[in-house]
């Protein structure tokens, strides 16, 4: 005669037999389809950085030439009132938050990181060449001194300090 511990793990068995076991196959299938989703977006953000960074590298050498060409004119007394091109920085800030700086050899990060450094400096040079130019500091008596010094610093840096390092990261794999 069965006692009442024997139907009860009968009843169990049943329960799990009926109503758990065919649900634990489709959870495994579901959680393991999750888990190939969210790696192929994983892996097609990485790839969306990564073209993006390589996208802003190639743009960034062709303001490179820009910025010079425009302290070029500037210096030897041009007088038309344009802004002064800048360096793009998104894709690469972006690129650094993502992780993936730490994925390319040490060598090629540090010139990245040095290579970005520079050109926020150029940019923050244009900013101020732009104030001496055109916003309040222009009333100071040597602004326009000022101005050529900040004009001459981000020349010399976008080519004798950023160009060459473009030159040898447009090879570079990502």
């Amino acid at each position: 005669m069965a006692t009442t511990f024997d139907a009860v793990v009968q009843a169990t068995v049943a329960f799990l037999r009926t109503y758990v076991l065919p649900y634990l196959v489709i959870l495994a299938i579901a959680l393991g389809t999750t888990a190939f989703g969210l790696e192929l977006a994983r892996r097609s953000k990485k790839g969306s950085v990564k073209r993006a960074l390589k996208g802003e590298l190639r743009m960034n050498v062709k303001i490179t030439k820009r910025i010079v060409e425009y302290a070029d004119a500037q210096l030897s007394g041009d007088t038309s009132v344009a802004p002064m091109p800048r360096y793009r920085t998104a894709a690469f800030m972006n690129y650094v938050s993502e992780g993936l700086l730490d994925s390319v050899p040490r060598r090629i990060a540090e010139e990245l990181e040095r290579i970005y450094l520079d050109m926020v400096s150029v940019n923050e040079a244009g900013r101020r060449q732009e104030e001496l130019a055109f916003g309040p500091a222009a009333a100071f008596p040597n602004a326009h001194t000022l101005r050529l010094e900040n004009l001459t610093y981000a020349r010399d840096t976008a080519h004798n300090i950023i160009e060459p390092y473009q030159d040898r990261l447009s090879d570079v794999k990502l």
